[in-house]
């Protein structure tokens, strides 16, 4: 989520080695937004990764990680790839400036520096990053429930296989179908049916609350959940939340069983249990590429898809999980 909304202070980091010089940015920025600062490189990408800032200002020539080597490194992380980042040096030659901008430099300020300036600029990285980050939301949004929709889905799904691929941790996806909806739009209109979409869409939020969890429209009457960090039986209990959850708006449906509107559950889930954990994790360590993340994540939401299914042959409202993968195809 992005940090610079207009109700919201920025959050900026500093990185320097020296201490003078971050005493006085941090004075300068105190009024434009919440300061961090590290001393080395390293430190810049712990602080980073784990509150991404809205603007970086990085000293490019430090010992041990230089500046371009921290912008290197933010710029192969997807969750910091988009950071503007600022260099303040005191050697300003153009090969420098041509070296940073190559690397992803959003802009060049020479020591000694204006304090003025640096505020100015800064403002206007801030500026920038606020109207790309509302692009992306309008164009990551489905229209009618508010939730993600596919192309987000498939972007915080591949960032979040890359950083379980990073830290060995596990990794599960919900598939969620409204049980007879084509019955529900059929007896009650198209009206009422994006109602009760809404209403679906919006009982998930209320059941993942954490911020790395991702509701997403999949498709029609189909919502995705992406949970980072959660295994087999954490994604279980996510599942019976969302069922409760819908349960609770007690939407009639004459059409269901229950004489409610209830919704069937798939989950595919990757973790320790899961049959050849050892192997994949090794193998993904070893491997970066996009291709790599796109076939497990593939993987998962078919293994997720035959779960829903399953789920559906159960008779409904019901949440399956499923472990491995099958070739035979089903009908929907």
């Amino acid at each position: 989520m992005p940090h610079t909304l207009d109700t919201e202070r920025a959050n900026l980091l500093i990185v320097d080695d020296d201490v003078t010089v971050i005493q006085v940015l941090a004075k300068t920025l105190a009024g434009i937004g919440n300061v961090r600062y590290a001393l080395n490189g390293a430190d810049a990408m712990r602080l980073a990764e784990s509150d991404p800032p809205d603007v970086v200002l990085l000293d490019a020539q430090m010992p041990g990680m230089s500046g371009f080597e921290v912008l290197e490194a933010m710029r192969s992380r997807p969750e910091l790839e988009d950071i503007p980042a600022i260099f303040i040096t005191s050697h300003n030659s153009q090969e420098m400036e041509e070296e940073g901008l190559a690397k992803g430099a959003a802009d060049f300020i020479a020591k000694p520096f204006h304090p003025a300036i640096v505020a100015a600029r800064v403002k206007t990285q801030l500026r920038l990053k606020r109207a790309l980050d509302r692009l992306r939301q309008l164009s990551s949004t489905d229209a009618l429930t508010g939730v993600a929709n596919r192309r987000a889905l498939d972007e915080a799904l591949l960032k979040e296989f890359k950083r379980a691929q990073r830290s060995s941790t596990p990794l599960s996806v919900i598939l969620l179908d409204v049980d007879h909806f084509k019955i529900f739009n059929d007896t009650y209109g198209h009206g009422p049916g994006d109602e009760a979409l809404i209403a679906v869409a919006n009982a998930m939020l209320e059941a993942t609350n954490r911020p790395a969890d991702l509701v997403a429209r999949y498709g029609g009457e189909e919502f995705c959940v992406v949970l980072p960090g959660t295994d087999g039986s954490g994604a279980l209990a996510v599942a019976a939340k969302l069922m409760q959850k819908v349960s609770d708006r007690q939407i009639p449906h004459t059409g269901s069983a229950s004489g409610l509107l209830t919704v069937s559950i798939g989950i595919a889930c990757f973790d320790s249990s899961s049959h050849g954990w050892d192997e994949s994790t090794d193998r993904l360590r070893e491997s970066t590429t996009d291709a790599t993340a796109n076939e497990f994540t593939s993987a998962l939401l078919k293994i997720a898809d035959q779960a829903l299914y399953a789920a559906k042959q159960a008779g409904r409202a019901k949440a399956v999980l499923g472990r491995e993968s099958s070739d035979t195809d089903h009908p929907r």
